[in-house]
């Protein structure tokens, strides 16, 4: 209730919450659980079509990178296959449990962005479009941090269309994995599980860019959702 009182008398976002990072024995923690955790991760065989992987390569940066939040542990391993870590960085929520989320990015030499819809957004913003100005992608997930499943935020398709960037639609998918009893039923692929990865490019001069980013929105989460397979 405290909280909620708060962002009512903050409307626009513009107070700075608490970022939280690993302290003290959590990071003693983190670490070997980190290697466990990139071992899984290299176990996994990402596999995507010669013809994405194409159109990818001739994608220059700076591009939007887009991912289902439940998909964020696999887009761990995707990112590392397909992208630079001096030039990739992901958008992750300033909470408490992200701050685990975030201590692997680093692990893994990537940028981290801290911010949401409801926490840091303004900041996280500028960040978002100053990142894209030195060059460099930025991965996003348009449901996160907490839903509602598969929902596509109309933030994500302003901030692309305010930058000029392509947004890459990128959805993991994988018959051979268990589901986590969370809000986004989060895929988590058992160890040597083939990952097969669906693409779609939109570029800035695609006709989509002529709507509004509400109908935009609507439209991208209509695509990702033709690339997702899943059992619900």
């Amino acid at each position: 209730m405290r909280t909620e009182q708060k962002d009512n008398q903050d409307p626009f976002n513009t107070k700075r919450p608490v970022v939280y990072t690993l302290k003290g024995h959590q990071k003693l923690l983190f670490y070997p659980l980190a290697c466990l955790l990139w071992l899984y991760l290299r176990s996994l065989r990402i596999r995507i079509d010669p013809q994405d992987m194409d159109t990818l390569s001739k994608t220059s940066r700076p591009r939007m990178i887009v991912f289902w939040h439940n998909r964020s542990l696999v887009a761990v391993e995707v990112v590392r296959n397909l992208f630079s870590p001096d030039k990739f960085g992901a958008l992750i929520s300033p909470s408490k449990m992200a701050a685990w989320e975030v201590a692997l990015f680093e692990f893994l030499n990537y940028q981290v962005i801290r911010g949401s819809t409801t926490r840091r957004s303004i900041q996280a913003s500028i960040e978002i479009l100053r990142c894209f100005k030195e060059g460099n992608d930025v991965g996003i997930s348009p449901d996160g941090p907490s839903g509602p499943l598969y929902s596509f935020q109309s933030g994500a398709t302003a901030l692309a269309r305010k930058a000029g960037v392509p947004v890459l639609l990128i959805v993991p998918n994988c018959s051979f994995a268990s589901r986590l009893n969370s809000w986004d039923r989060h895929l988590v692929p058992f160890p040597f599980a083939k990952v097969n990865l669906k693409i779609e490019i939109i570029q800035p001069d695609n006709p989509v860019w002529k709507l509004s980013n509400e109908e935009a929105s609507e439209q991208f989460k209509r695509v990702c959702l033709e690339m997702t397979d899943d059992p619900f």
